[in-house]
């Protein structure tokens, strides 16, 4: 069942989530409706696009680390290491940042960027998120925004706002 759009100035707005956490960190800052919300889970690349095709104009996207991972490279499946490494590098990390997690699990990633205070990382990562979903849905007027959610505190952290 597809949500009835979100009407704010004539503009459809709606907000396309991981889970019911990023729902409620992205509710809590911007007081959307109810109808405005779909939870996806990991069907997110299928879902941005239908709601485009639905006359969405405007989607913000809510989601974990590894959720918004996935809008950055335009997949659905869970990045590999080397994928993730690539974009933190161009983030601005050095080898020197990025050896520690050579195997680790990409969310421990998250959780030393989160803690050791490096929001401008998960920033980029949030622009990178809204840029590539842009550039691949090719849709004139159509807006992107992403929220990057620490799950564990239900909060927006990061957002390409």
């Amino acid at each position: 069942m597809k949500p009835e759009c979100h009407i704010e100035g004539g503009r459809h707005e709606e907000v396309i989530t991981e889970d019911n956490a990023s729902k409620e960190a992205h509710k809590e800052l911007f007081r959307l409706d109810d109808n405005a919300y779909l939870v996806v889970g990991d069907r997110i690349i299928d879902s941005i696009k239908e709601r485009i095709s639905s006359g969405a104009l405007r989607i913000h996207l809510s989601g974990s680390w590894s959720w918004i991972l996935k809008v950055a490279l335009w997949k659905n499946e869970t990045p590999s290491r080397g994928e993730v490494f690539y974009l933190l590098k161009r983030f601005g990390l050095s080898d020197d940042d990025i050896a520690p997690f050579s195997s680790s699990d990409i969310n421990d990633i998250f959780h030393s960027l989160y803690y050791g205070k490096r929001f401008d990382v998960l920033k980029r990562l949030c622009h990178r998120a809204k840029k590539t979903a842009e550039e691949n849905l090719k849709a004139d007027g159509v807006r992107i925004h992403c929220h990057l959610v620490a799950t564990e505190i239900t909060q927006i952290v990061a957002s390409s706002l």
